[in-house]
């Protein structure tokens, strides 16, 4: 009788494939099922910062998660390319700006230094001494030396090439019709190629997750949140650092590009870019860098990052629903909490205590908010 235990997860994300990375290297036989190809929706539509401080505006639990992935991150990454055979996924260690325009922006970044860790103001005329072609009215800001990045499609190459070679069962193009389940417990799964069975089944479906649970009395509040982002390139690159600002980030990579985001939609599922959104997004990303003004346009294109209402990811398990682990709606940071939550997911699998407190992300807060 085969006694090694077997996951099934629905979502072939960054999420959903760190989880299975995870859960193969400590000894569960997984199976990564995805409507369409891995690792291809929100996950390669990102900047790829790993802004556990910069996009963070006040304590409590999700900072907590955000740095204790951040924490794993350096080391992952390495690990990740070892696992693949050498692919890269571009992590660059040179930090972000976070540039205030006006007394407003100032007082809202340092009120962050009595909790922030790893964070220190910056005078306008000492951040123009690392990056010369910031705009010469900015005010000052704001630098995060621990907040890296790292290039979203070539983490993408890395962990596809990782778990191939780990010897994960993929299933692309194979959707999901519903979850089974059997004298109350989550047992499995209902695809287009047949039924399939495991000990664990963990939802990381993003902003479709939803629907694989409503059938079973379990509304999760999510939506989908549209970002458009371009990328650009210049003569010769002019920051070396990520440049961020209220409503906008530049983030140089190691092709000599710039990747410019992003907006915020709730449009549905439309992922179409628009003119409007591009000139919006370089008009912003010019204000900040005026040398990008005859920057040459590379590429647009947009994602559906899996929002939540109240702003937290569902992480954990639901006492309503035995047998199914819940990991989705990491909305924008997604990237950054992959290696974290891949953790926390695997202790869960393994009985083992997490690492952290997941009751501020527990699935069953939406019966409470309900009531």
């Amino acid at each position: 009788m085969n006694s090694t235990p077997t996951a099934i997860i629905v979502g072939g994300g960054i999420i959903g494939s760190t989880i299975a990375l995870d859960l193969i290297r400590a000894g569960v036989q997984c199976t990564i099922i995805d409507k369409g190809a891995l690792l291809q929706e929100a996950s390669t539509a990102a900047a790829g910062m790993l802004g556990a401080q910069v996009e963070i505006h006040q304590p409590g639990a999700f900072y907590e998660l955000c740095r204790l992935s951040q924490l794993l991150y350096r080391g992952w990454a390495d690990e990740l390319e070892q696992l693949s055979g050498g692919v890269s996924p571009q992590y660059i260690n040179q930090g972000i700006l976070r540039i205030a325009w006006n007394e407003e922006d100032e007082v809202e970044l340092k009120s962050r230094l009595a909790w922030i860790q790893d964070a220190e103001w910056m005078e306008a005329e000492a951040m123009r001494e690392w990056e010369p072609a910031i705009a010469s009215n900015v005010r000052g800001g704001m630098y995060f030396a621990k907040d890296h990045q790292v290039h979203p499609v070539y983490l993408a190459k890395t962990l596809q090439a990782a778990l191939h070679k780990q010897g994960c069962d993929i299933r692309e193009w194979t959707p999901v019709f519903n979850l089974i389940e059997r004298s109350g417990r989550v047992v499995g799964v209902r695809t287009s190629e047949g039924e399939l069975y495991a000990d664990q089944v963990i939802v990381c479906a993003g902003a479709w997750s939803n629907a694989l649970t409503e059938p079973l009395g379990f509304r999760l509040p999510m939506f989908p949140s549209k970002g458009q982002c371009i990328s650009v390139k210049t003569t010769a690159p002019i920051i070396k650092k990520t440049i961020f600002t209220k409503g906008g980030y530049i983030v140089p990579k190691q092709d000599g590009t710039m990747l410019i985001g992003a907006t915020q939609e709730e449009a549905g599922f439309d992922k179409r870019c628009h003119v409007s959104a591009v000139s919006a997004l370089h008009a912003k990303a010019a204000t900040l860098l005026p040398a990008l003004e005859q920057a040459e346009l590379v590429s647009t294109w947009a994602g559906l990052r899996p929002g939540t209402r109240d702003g937290l990811p569902y992480l954990g398990i639901s006492s309503k629903l035995p047998g199914l682990i819940f990991s989705t709606g990491h909305y924008r940071n997604g990237i950054l909490l992959a290696p974290g939550t891949g953790k926390l997911v695997r202790q869960l699998v393994l009985g083992q205590q997490p690492d952290m407190d997941l009751t501020a992300f527990a699935p069953d807060r939406i019966f409470a908010t309900v009531e």
